[in-house]
C-alpha cells in the first residue's frame, strides 16, 4: 500500500514538474524583447520559396555535372566503358521536392529536368518538366523503369500540362557511367565502382564548365586507369606490411600507402587534363582551379609525406606543363589509355 502511494507521488512531482518547466519556458519566451512578430503565412510562404530556390540550384547543377560528363565520355576511346542506350534527356524521380518545383502534380513517375541541345530527345520535342508516363506502351513508375533499345524507335508518352503528347525516339548507344550527385558543402569528387560522384560543393567551388570538366577528366582517369581495384590490392599489401609494425600499424600503413595513392593522381592528374582537352574544354584553367585550393583549402598545400594526394603547388605547375605539351602538340591525342 505504501509502495503504491509512493510511486503516486513520484508521478505527481513528475507531471507537476514538467507543467512548471513549459510554463516558465513560455512565459520567458513571451518576457523576451525578440522584436516585432512574425507572420506565419509569410514565414510558410518565404519556407516555400526557399525550398523552391534550393530545388531549382540543386537541378540546375546535376545538369551541369551530367553534360560534362557527357560530353568528356564522349572522347573516351572504344571499349573503355560499356555502352548504354541514350536520348540525351536525364530522367529523375518525381519527388515532392522535383514536384513542387514544375508544378506537378504529386505522384509516382518521373521527370525530365535536363535535354541535351539538338540531340535525340530535344530534336523529338520532350521538354524540361515533361512527367514520363509511358515507353513503348509499358507505364513508368520510376527512373529505374526507363529504358530504351539502341536504334530501334521507341514511343515516349509524356505528361505535360495535364494533356498526353506521344514523341518517337531512336536512342543511340554512348559510353556510360553513372555520375550522381550529393548535397552537401563538402567540396569533394571521387570515383567508386558504381560511377562518379560530385558534392554540391564542389560544383559551387568550381567556377565554370572548363573547371568542372578539369574535376571529371580526372575522377574518368581514375576508371580508364583501373585504380580502383588496383588500390584494393595496395591497401591490402600495405595493411598486411604494416601489420608487422604493432602498435605503429595504421601509421606504417599510411606511409607505405601514400606515395603509390600520390603516383595514381598525378596520373589522373595528366590522362584527365587530356580528357578533358579532347572533350573541347580549357584545361589551361585547371591552374586556377588548384591555385584556388591552395588559398581557400590550406590542407591541400600540405607536402607530408602522409598525403595521399599531391600539394596544389605541384598539381597547378603540373596543369602548365600539360597545357604547353597539348600547344606543341607532343601529346598524343587518341586512345590514351593505359594497358
Amino acid at each position: 500500500m505504501m509502495n503504491n502511494q509512493n510511486s503516486k507521488t513520484i508521478v505527481i512531482k513528475i507531471i507537476l514538474s514538467m507543467i512548471l518547466a513549459a510554463f516558465v519556458l513560455v512565459t520567458g519566451c513571451a518576457s523576451t524583447n525578440t522584436g516585432p512578430p512574425i507572420s506565419q503565412n509569410e514565414l510558410k510562404k518565404l519556407e516555400e520559396e526557399i525550398e523552391t530556390l534550393a530545388t531549382e540550384i540543386y537541378i540546375n547543377d546535376l545538369v551541369s555535372v551530367w553534360k560534362v560528363g557527357l560530353n568528356v565520355l564522349s572522347i573516351i576511346p572504344e571499349g573503355t566503358f560499356e555502352k548504354h542506350a541514350m536520348i540525351g534527356a536525364l530522367i529523375v524521380d518525381n519527388t515532392e521536392d522535383i514536384a513542387r518545383y514544375y508544378k506537378l502534380p504529386a505522384e509516382d513517375g518521373c521527370v525530365v529536368v535536363g535535354v541535351i541541345d539538338d540531340y535525340i530527345a530535344d530534336l523529338a520535342g520532350i521538354r524540361e518538366g515533361d512527367i514520363i508516363k509511358e515507353i513503348e506502351g509499358k507505364e513508368i513508375k520510376d527512373s529505374n523503369h526507363v529504358t530504351f533499345k539502341a536504334d530501334v524507335v521507341s514511343t515516349v508518352v509524356v505528361e505535360r500540362n495535364n494533356a498526353r503528347l506521344s514523341f518517337d525516339v531512336k536512342p543511340e548507344e554512348k559510353p556510360y557511367v553513372r555520375i550522381s550527385l550529393k548535397e552537401t558543402g563538402k567540396i569533394n569528387a571521387y570515383a567508386k565502382f558504381s560511377g562518379i560522384q560530385f558534392t554540391t560543393g564542389m560544383v559551387h567551388f568550381v567556377e565554370d564548365d572548363d573547371e568542372l570538366a578539369v574535376i571529371m577528366g580526372h575522377e574518368l582517369a581514375h576508371l580508364t586507369a583501373r585504380h580502383l581495384p588496383k588500390n584494393i590490392r595496395m591497401v591490402a599489401l600495405c595493411g598486411a606490411l604494416g601489420g608487422l609494425t604493432g602498435p605503429l600499424a595504421p601509421l606504417t600503413t599510411q606511409a607505405l600507402y601514400a606515395p603509390y595513392s600520390r603516383k595514381n593522381e598525378r596520373e589522373a592528374d595528366y590522362l584527365g587534363l587530356i580528357y578533358a582537352h579532347n572533350a573541347g574544354y580549357d584545361v589551361e584553367k585547371g591552374a586556377a582551379l588548384w591555385k584556388r585550393f591552395a588559398l581557400e583549402i590550406p590542407r591541400t598545400r600540405s607536402k607530408s609525406f602522409l598525403r595521399s594526394h599531391p600539394a596544389s603547388p605541384e598539381r597547378i605547375l603540373r596543369v602548365k606543363n600539360v597545357v604547353e605539351l597539348i600547344k606543341s602538340g607532343k601529346i598524343p591525342m587518341e586512345n590514351l589509355i593505359p594497358d
